[in-house]
């Protein structure tokens, strides 16, 4: 008997601010997706969920971080957040120091109401893995690294659900992407802040594995590369050029809808009609 298919959306990239209209476009995106048919079972997000939090003061942070949650708390389904390197607080302020009240992913974990920045869940029979794909690292302030504590618990975790089960893993930073060749050069080396740096480790914990997408974020494109049957879905941007328009002129602001039967995940990106407001 063929198990029930269901839908879910991953919105990632948000970098929400006040300023270009921001607040309005986000407010469109939800209704988007709320108007979904068949509506999704959950969401999820992709990280950068505020345009950043490193180096401004704490006001301006939690402005930031409001403005995201008068748009998420609009969603009338489940959601699970991924961190993003802008939503780090005070990495990249002068006064930067452990002690400082929601310093590093704590804000983030507050704000949000969610406890981890890594963590996995199920839906039906499907897993889900959401990785914290940023390590801080004074004083350039971050790199993209999935750290050991981190690697531990994957490993744990997917032995726990086994071989034959599908899996979906969520990073901001891709593990893998064609990115840097049509944007940098085919033969430029992609730094650690475009690429988890130990992304070829992370695979050979689930590469014996069902895992059947990994959904990134991070550059702002729509993308996918497919390597032993895993696909690497790197899922545009809800703000396109950080609200000036299409990324590169080719992505538009948008998101991804993905749909799941017994063993296998279709996506496609979805504008959601925004245009940026440039005098704003």
């Amino acid at each position: 008997m063929k198990k029930p298919r269901f839908r879910f959306v991953h919105l990632t990239d948000t970098h929400i601010q006040p300023e270009l209209g921001a607040p309005q476009a986000w407010q469109k995106a939800i209704r988007a997706v709320n108007a979904l048919r068949p509506s999704p079972a959950f969401v999820t997000t992709g990280g950068d969920l505020v345009m950043d939090a490193q180096a401004v003061d704490r006001a301006r942070a939690i402005l930031q971080f409001r403005l995201f949650r008068e748009g998420i708390d609009r969603l009338r389904v489940p959601v699970y957040h991924t961190f993003g390197n802008r939503d780090a607080y005070g990495w990249r302020r002068d006064d930067a120091a452990d002690n400082l009240p929601g310093f590093g992913k704590q804000m983030f974990q507050r704000m949000l109401g969610q406890r981890d920045t890594y963590l996995s869940f199920d839906f039906m029979h499907w897993h889900f893995v959401i990785l914290d794909s940023i390590r801080y690292s004074p004083p350039a302030g971050w790199v993209a690294e999935i750290d050991e504590q981190q690697l531990e618990w994957l490993s744990r975790d997917l032995a726990r659900v086994g071989k034959q089960r599908p899996v979906v893993l969520i990073t901001h930073v891709p593990l893998f992407t064609i990115f840097p060749q049509y944007d940098s050069g085919t033969t430029v080396a992609p730094s650690d802040k475009i690429i988890v740096r130990n992304a070829k480790e992370v695979r050979s914990l689930y590469k014996d594995y069902n895992v059947r997408a990994v959904l990134q974020g991070h550059t702002h494109v729509v993308e996918e590369c497919v390597y032993t049957g895993t696909r690497y879905v790197t899922c545009g941007a809800v703000c396109g050029e950080w609200w000036r328009g299409p990324r590169s002129r080719v992505h538009p602001e948008g998101f991804v809808v993905l749909d799941c039967d017994e063993e296998d995940v279709t996506w496609r990106y979805v504008s959601y009609g925004w245009t940026a407001q440039l005098s704003g």
